[in-house]
């Protein structure tokens, strides 16, 4: 009778042991599949790539202004705006920051700068190109002439647009000018889009 007994536990604790296996094997399967799943809903890990907007490539102000000139809204409208929105969705990135980049060359002007003013309601629509009595200044406005320009062309509310200026702070490629490079330099002065995940860090 006791080797019954003994018989019987020694199946149930077997019986036990391969439930646990069983539940263990599961989870761990279903672990997987939700982190697949995660990663799938997320887009690729990997920062988006840059898009730059440079004179070479069209993307011309003229020299001191942020206006755009009708050829200029052509390529964006029909290059640089797809690109920036194909990027945004392929990586999940909607936060859409506008970088506006210049040379060293100091800006001249008669009037008094007004961005304090004008920026904001200009971003919004209005018609009053803002003044820039410096070359951070004139980055900003620039940038700010960019975005307003994108959110016309099909960058709804999904994306969120962030206007910014690095004035003549930045070389191409991420270096930091050492201030001795005043010459009239076209590869310099360029619109940089960037693109992040909401919560990310600002580059």
């Amino acid at each position: 009778m006791s080797g019954r007994r003994r018989g019987g536990s020694s199946l149930h604790l077997q019986m036990g042991q391969e439930t646990i296996y069983l539940l263990l094997t599961g989870g761990l399967f279903v672990s997987l599949l939700l982190s697949l799943y995660i990663l799938s809903r997320r887009g690729p890990t990997e920062q988006p790539p840059i898009v730059t907007l440079g004179e070479a490539n069209g993307y011309t102000f003229a020299a001191g202004s942020a206006a755009i000139s009708p050829a200029f809204a052509r390529q964006l409208e029909n290059v640089a705006a797809p690109r920036v929105r194909e990027i945004a969705d392929r990586y999940h990135a909607p936060v859409i920051e506008v970088i506006g980049h210049t040379d060293e060359v100091p800006v001249t002007r008669t009037k008094q700068s007004d961005l304090d003013q004008s920026l904001i309601p200009w971003l919004r629509g209005g018609r009053q190109e803002p003044v820039a009595g410096d070359n951070v200044g004139l980055g900003m406005a620039r940038a700010v002439a960019v975005a307003r320009a994108l959110r016309g062309v099909g960058l709804d509310a999904r994306y969120t647009i962030i206007p910014l200026s690095a004035g003549p702070l930045v070389l191409p490629g991420d270096h930091v000018t050492d201030g001795r490079d005043a010459d009239d330099d076209q590869r310099r002065r360029r619109i940089e889009v960037r693109l992040r995940r909401p919560g990310e860090a600002v580059h």
